[in-house]
This record gives C-alpha cells, sequence and structure tokens, in this order.
C-alpha cells in the first residue's frame, strides 16, 4: 500500500533550485509587452521578510509563507510571470542584545542565523526566488537606505531635535517602549526615567493626510485601513490660547470640542511642559518638582491608562477662560502628554471620562453645558429649583437638599409613551409633583449621566418593557445616599447599574447649556460657531492636529545603518557625497554604549574623526545609528534589481514591476512598518524615483499560530513547535497542509499534534489514488472532482485556506468510496 513518502522531498527541492524554476523572467523592454522577451502578465507576490533570530523558524512563521507560496504557484499555472522573493532584516535589537550578552560580534550570529534559516525555508518547499535574496546589513544594500536618508535630508524632512527618550540607568541606554516592560528595563528590570537626547527625525506628519486619504481605493482589509487611519489620528478642532493670570505667559491648547469651552473649568500641563517650571508659584515649587521627577520615571503607555488611578498637583497659578473670563486653576498631571496636541488641554470634566475622574479625585469644579436631546431608551431625570440648585423630591414632596441623597425611580415606558412622558408621570406618581416636560432640566439615558455629579437628585430608570420594573414605588430609596444604594440589598442590580453610571461623564451629543450664545445648539453647530468666535476675538483658530508624530530615526546603539552626515563646526551637518557611500559600519570590540550614553561607535575615534566633504576642516561623523525600521521601508524595491550597484533599482524594472500586487504580514505591523513603508515610497515617487505612490496594492493579514494551550508561543516559555523536526518525521507537505487547514488564516488558531496527525493519514489516502486508476470513472467522482476545483479556486483567492483543504478530503473521500478515478482525472 503506497503512502506519501517524504523522503524524497530534498530530491525535488534540489532539483528546482539547480534548474530555477522559480526564478521571475526579465523582460528586454519592460515597457513594451509586443517587444519583450516575456509577454506574460506580472504578478508580484510578497511576505514580510523575517528577522533571523538564533532561534530559527518556529511553525508560527510557516503559516504566512506557505499560504502566499499557494497563491504564487496558482499564479504560475495561470500563466502569470510571478515575482515571490525573500531576504533577511537583520538590523535591529536582537542580534545586538545577544552581542552584548555572549561578546560574539553581530555579524557572526547574522551570517549564521540566515544559513539557518535558508536552509529551514529550502526544507519546506516554498517558491522563492533565490537569486533575488537581500540581506539589510550588507553594505551593497545599506548603500541605498543611506543614500534614500540623504534624499530625506536634501529635502529638509530629515532634521535633529531634542527629545525625551525612554533611558535605562543600569544599562545606560536609550530603550523603545517595547524594551520598557511595566516601567522597567525589558533586559535587566532596572528603573527606567525619561531623558532628552537628541534625536534625528524625519517628518512624516508632512504625509499624514495623504497616508489616510490614499487609503481610498486600496485593496485593503478594513481593519488595517482603520488601524492606519486610527494610528495617524487626525482630529479636526481648534487651537485656544489661555493667558496665564498675572504673567505674560499664555497656553495654547488642541481641542476636538471647542464647543464646550465654557465648562473648562481647570487646566493640566503635562509634567515635561516647558511652562511647569517657569508658572507654578513659589508655594508649590517643591511639590511640583518632585512630581515632575516622579512622572518622568513612568512610560508614555502607563500614563496614558485610561484606567489607573489620577494623580497630580496644583501649580498654583491661574489661567483665564476665554469664554467666560473666569479664573481657572492649573495643574499639572502624567495623564497628560507631550506626545499629542501641546502638552496642555483645557479640562471640561462635564464631558471627558479622564478630566472627569481628575476633577472628581480634587474636587474640581464640575460644569455641564451639554444635555441629551430627543427620544431615549433609559431615561434620567433632574429637577431644578426656582433658586437654581438642584434639589431630590421624596414621596410627600418635601423639598430635601442634602447633595448626598439620590431617590430611585423605576417602571416601564407604557403604550403609546415616549420616553419623556414615561418621566414625567413617573416623577408625578412617586413625588405626588403635578410636574409638566418644561420642569425637567434635563433627560439622559442609562448609560450616560448628568455630569454634576453627586449633584443629581433623581433618577428614572427602566427596561425595555414594562417586565423590567427596577424599583417599585422607590420603596427603601429615600434616605440612601449614592454610595449606599450601590451596596443595599433592597437595590437590584440592574438598579444599581444605572446608577453607578451616574457617577461618570456625559460624553454623547446634545443641546449646548451654560453656554451663552451657544445655548440651544447642536454641537457641531455650536462648533462652528465657537471656532468663528475664538478667530473674531483673535484667542484661537480652526485646526487639523494629528495623534501621529514625527519618525524618530536615530538609536544609540551599534547594530545599525550609520547615518551618513558628518558634524562640522563651521558648515553645520554635510551629508556624505554619494561616490563615498556606503558608509561602512566598523568593527568595534565593545558593543555597550559609553557612560554618556553615545552609541558604541562614538569611542571609534579614527572613524569618528574626519574632514568635513564642504570645507576641509575637521569634522566629526554621526555616531547615532538608524532604527531596523529603516531597511525594511524600501525591501520591496530592491528585489526588484537586487545587485543593481549603480542604482537602487533600474526604472525600467520598477515601472514593470511596481506596485507589489498582493503583500501578507501580520497585524501587529499594520501600524508602524506598513505605514513607515508605504510613507517612504511616498516619498521616493515625489522625487520621481518610483513610479506609483503606493507601493501595494493589496495587503492582507493571517493570525498567529499558538501553543496547544492557546498561550502565544515564545522561546522562554519553552512551547516552540520547530518545523524541522515536524518535516523529518511527517515530511513539508504535511506541515504546510496542517497551517492551512488549521483554522481560518486571518484568526489565531492553536497548534494540535493530533491536527497534524490528521493531515498526514489524509496525504496518505490521496498518494493511494494511483493504485485505484480505472478507465473509467463514476459521475460522482467527476461530479465531485470539478466542485473540489471550483472551490479551491475560489477559496485561495479568499484566503480560505482551511476550506479548500476541506474541499479536497471531501474528494479524497468520494474517489475512495467509488474506488475507481481515471488517469486523467488523477493528473
Amino acid at each position: 500500500m503506497q503512502n506519501y513518502d517524504h523522503k524524497n522531498d530534498a530530491k525535488w527541492q534540489a532539483a528546482w533550485d539547480k534548474a530555477g524554476i522559480f526564478g521571475a523572467e526579465e523582460s528586454s523592454d519592460p515597457t513594451s509587452r509586443e517587444a519583450s522577451k516575456d509577454k506574460r502578465e506580472k504578478f508580484y507576490c510578497l511576505i514580510e521578510f523575517p528577522f533571523p533570530s538564533g532561534s530559527g523558524l518556529h511553525v508560527g512563521h510557516v503559516r504566512s509563507y506557505a499560504a502566499f507560496d499557494t497563491v504564487a504557484r496558482k499564479r504560475r499555472m495561470e500563466g502569470y510571470n510571478v515575482l515571490y522573493p525573500i531576504g533577511w532584516d537583520a538590523f535591529g535589537l536582537p542580534a545586538e542584545n545577544h552581542a552584548i550578552k555572549t561578546g560574539r560580534n553581530p555579524r557572526e550570529n547574522t551570517k549564521d542565523n540566515t544559513d539557518n534559516y535558508r536552509k529551514q525555508l529550502k526544507s519546506l518547499g516554498l517558491s522563492f526566488d533565490w537569486a533575488r535574496e537581500i540581506n539589510t546589513t550588507d553594505p551593497e544594500y545599506y548603500k541605498w537606505t543611506q543614500w534614500m536618508f540623504l534624499e530625506f535630508f536634501d529635502a529638509g524632512l530629515a532634521y535633529k531635535k531634542k527629545l525625551a527618550i525612554n533611558w535605562c540607568v543600569s544599562c545606560k541606554i536609550g530603550l523603545a517602549n517595547e524594551e520598557v516592560v511595566n516601567g522597567a528595563c525589558e533586559r535587566c528590570g532596572g528603573t527606567v526615567e525619561k531623558r532628552d537626547k537628541d534625536q534625528w527625525m524625519i517628518a512624516i506628519t508632512k504625509y499624514a493626510d495623504r497616508l489616510i486619504d490614499d487609503l481610498e481605493g486600496l485593496d485593503y482589509l478594513e481593519k488595517i485601513k482603520k488601524q492606519q487611519v486610527d494610528w495617524i489620528g487626525r482630529s479636526e478642532g481648534a487651537s485656544i490660547t489661555f493667558a496665564v493670570d498675572g504673567s505674560d505667559e499664555k497656553i495654547e491648547v488642541f481641542t476636538t470640542r471647542p464647543d464646550t469651552l465654557f465648562g473648562a473649568t481647570y487646566m493640566v500641563l503635562a509634567p515635561e511642559h516647558e511652562l511647569v517650571n517657569k508658572i507654578t508659584s513659589d508655594t508649590q515649587r517643591d511639590v511640583v518638582a518632585k512630581y515632575v521627577k516622579d512622572s518622568v520615571k513612568k512610560t508614555d503607555i502607563e500614563r496614558g491608562d485610561a484606567e489607573k488611578e489620577k494623580t497630580g498637583v496644583a501649580t498654583g497659578a491661574f489661567a483665564v477662560n476665554p469664554a467666560t473670563g473666569d479664573k481657572i486653576p492649573v495643574w499639572v498631571a502624567d495623564y497628560v502628554l507631550m506626545g499629542y496636541g501641546t502638552g496642555a488641554i483645557m479640562a471640561v470634566p462635564a464631558h471627558d471620562a479622564r478630566d472627569y475622574m481628575f476633577a472628581r479625585e480634587f474636587d474640581l469644579e464640575i460644569v455641564t453645558v451639554i444635555e441629551p436631546d430627543g427620544d431615549v431608551s433609559g431615561v434620567g431625570v433632574l429637577l431644578e429649583s426656582h433658586s437654581g440648585s438642584y434639589m431630590f423630591q421624596e414621596r410627600d414632596g418635601n423639598t430635601k437638599k442634602d447633595p448626598n441623597m439620590v431617590t430611585a425611580f423605576g417602571g416601564g415606558i407604557e403604550s403609546g409613551e415616549t420616553a419623556i412622558d414615561a418621566a414625567v408621570r413617573e416623577v408625578r406618581e412617586e413625588t405626588g409633583l403635578n410636574i409638566d416636560v418644561s420642569d425637567l432640566n434635563v433627560v439622559i439615558d442609562l448609560a450616560s449621566r448628568n455630569t454634576e455629579g453627586q449633584k443629581i437628585r433623581m433618577f428614572v430608570a427602566r427596561g425595555f418593557d414594562a417586565k423590567n420594573v427596577i424599583v417599585s414605588e422607590g420603596r427603601g430609596m429615600a434616605e440612601m445616599s449614592l454610595d449606599e444604594a450601590l451596596t443595599s440589598d433592597k437595590v437590584t442590580e440592574f438598579t444599581k447599574e444605572a446608577l453607578s453610571n451616574l457617577d461618570s461623564a456625559y460624553t454623547g451629543n446634545g443641546r449646548l447649556v451654560n453656554s451663552d450664545f451657544l445655548n440651544g445648539l447642536d454641537v457641531e453647530s455650536a462648533k462652528k460657531k465657537m471656532i468663528a468666535w475664538l478667530e473674531e476675538n483673535k484667542v484661537g483658530e480652526g485646526k487639523v492636529n494629528y495623534r501621529l508624530r514625527d519618525w524618530v530615526f536615530s538609536r544609540q546603539r551599534y547594530w545599525g545603518e550609520p547615518i551618513p552626515l558628518v558634524h562640522c563646526e563651521s558648515c553645520g551637518w554635510v551629508p556624505v557625497p554619494v561616490d563615498q557611500l556606503p558608509v561602512e559600519l566598523p568593527d568595534v570590540e565593545k558593543y555597550e554604549p559609553t557612560d554618556s550614553g553615545e552609541s558604541p561607535l562614538a569611542a571609534i575615534t579614527d572613524w569618528v574623526n574626519t574632514k568635513c566633504p564642504k570645507c576641509d576642516g575637521d569634522a566629526k561623523r554621526e555616531t547615532d545609528t538608524m532604527p531596523n525600521w529603516a531597511g525594511s521601508s524600501w525591501y520591496f524595491m530592491r528585489y526588484i534589481d537586487p545587485h543593481n550597484s549603480e542604482a537602487f533599482a533600474d526604472a525600467d524594472k520598477l515601472k514593470h514591476w511596481m506596485p507589489v500586487d498582493w503583500y501578507n504580514g501580520g497585524m501587529e505591523h499594520t501600524t508602524l512598518h506598513l505605514l513607515y513603508s508605504r510613507f517612504w515610497n511616498k516619498f521616493m515617487y515625489d522625487r520621481g524615483h518610483v513610479p506609483v505612490s503606493e507601493p501595494y496594492a493589496k495587503r492582507t493579514s493571517h493570525g498567529l499560530i499558538l501553543a496547544e494551550d492557546g498561550s502565544k508561543m515564545s522561546k522562554s516559555k519553552g512551547n516552540v513547535v520547530n518545523p524541522d523536526d515536524i518535516v523529518e518525521k511527517f515530511g513539508a507537505d504535511t506541515l504546510r497542509v496542517y497551517e492551512m487547514f488549521i483554522g481560518p488564516f486571518g484568526e489565531p488558531a492553536p497548534w494540535s499534534d493530533n491536527g497534524l496527525m490528521g493531515v498526514k493519514r489524509f496525504l496518505d489516502k490521496s498518494a493511494r489514488l494511483s493504485e485505484m486508476i480505472v478507465d473509467a470513472e463514476s459521475e460522482l467522482v467527476t461530479k465531485s472532482l470539478h466542485k473540489m476545483i471550483k472551490k479551491v479556486g475560489e477559496d485561495i483567492e479568499a484566503m480560505r485556506f482551511n476550506t479548500a483543504v476541506s474541499a479536497m478530503m471531501i474528494f479524497v473521500n468520494d474517489v475512495t468510496g467509488e474506488e475507481g478515478i481515471t488517469k486523467e482525472s488523477f493528473e
């Protein structure tokens, strides 16, 4: 009995390699299909090239590679000229950290790792065009990375700026945000603080609008487009200037909600804001200084956590609200970051969740300026006395003025009633007061609250029908505080949830109140009117802001591309001439940074000291290196012409192959890498170096392969499955088919040895079909064959690889059941 014999895999892989059957053909004249040697339509299929770590591939990597090998092979069968290349993203922190730990040159590590990866990938039978293999650490590659950096510099998009970075006090090194875990250094567990450091930046923000707008028309998964848009974070709003009372200083804020200016009751500066020292009063100076010092030890991720307890200190200074003329206190708090807007906010606690939490913590004023309107599904009611202060009413109608007391009413909306009708009726029934709609100060839904905090006096809660009566006749509630009501066994859990929603900001739409000339307007109309008022009174203007910051493009590390600039006292920063590129990374004995926090390159004086290309005076090389994102931002261009020593790629070849037709990668790379490479390509397009503005026509993503227990595979957890072991025992086809069968391609899937064995049995069964050749097959087999062909073809295009495999399994079962298949069908 014949089974799938994987022992022949190596023989055929070697034959493919020798024949070069997976190489993309070059056209003699790519601009003319008639005159070209190869008249087939091109198809450029791309996967994210791997970082070759010392641990080698694990089965999680194989999922994307095997899937798009399937796509590449299908396209070849359909007659396309397919480019499916591979290479190595080999600069970066892991290789350098390993060198620091072991004292072994990262060049040696990188070569060993890429050799191992190459061997592993070839053993999987992947149809890569190995003649186009690239490596970002090859000087012939990073020569062009450096050349492109000089293009940014020449265009004014590369500049140097002092920036606060994460600094490990123990390691004496700058850390990326990803290297800071729970406020400590990932490597040594030591203290991390913020330190100002000069950094090279690239002005990606100048392309922010295009990076959003040009997503229109691209064949990207919607979740990928959303991540791109959210990461860039384009916001329309206003810039508003607040004068500091008794000072010439002014605080500028950006807000998306200028309509709420009348509700701004305090201001907050980020601890790093330059005005903190200038405006802090003498009595507050020591406590503010201590708070600022403690804040710089926290990461931006920790500080931005919406759930964390809010901390802050008053500066003792006051700003003037330009709309009300009121003096409002200025605080310092770490929940405000310098990385967004201006590093200062106007706080509107009634209508912003974080501001509300802060105001409650420090007993700051809360002023409601937006009230919900319309017919809402759940109802809350406030009554207002003639004196303007809120009260709550007991059942007998007597007025109680204790601000911490709450009465809850419950009941369903009856047939023919609106939510407001129900609220009026319930209040009349429960209080004995003959009120009408005009007596209701505000109506809110269950998911919201009126933002006067504990000053709320009356609340009507209801479910979606009369069966969901919450509190009958308000019993047990009249003499309870809000806190008591939330813990009372006389109150239903549904009502407790509703009552707890009283203690939060109202962030929905509605009508403006307590806002002078904005009163009665809806939110959008109020925004426009307020912006016009700000501009007329010269205290602000309409503005667009972005969450995206300019790209920090330098690292005080060794293992990266040297930045090709020298600094001359007379000429400033001067580019290294193109004919002197690449500026090669020199060998160093020690990879640790200097005590000053400079790159290890700073210690190599004979490399650092040089001559200015402009005036021939003494100059020093830049010792910062580029980030690991640099080489990966344009690698898809180099695949097109990987051995060109005169240009990063030939213009005609770029015109022929660009854009990439289908690009697949992990969702974790759909913000930074995808954003950076799109930006890089757009810049090169603007400079006239590439033929298309967008590099990728289509972008998809795959889910992770998880460990059997559903956790992420990790070498440190000892749960990584090595593909070499699977290939050796079961064969490459078993591994590849199993990874396609494991579940929907875009979703995470746990590894299963039992599932692997099931696929091996399927392949054995498939191999045995060769023993069932007959002259004439049944109608069932013929129909099953055509159903399978149709479904597999459609499923590959839709990335439903798992159901494609299922279709094949069904077909094999049909043939086995009929015990016969013609030679033509079998082939």
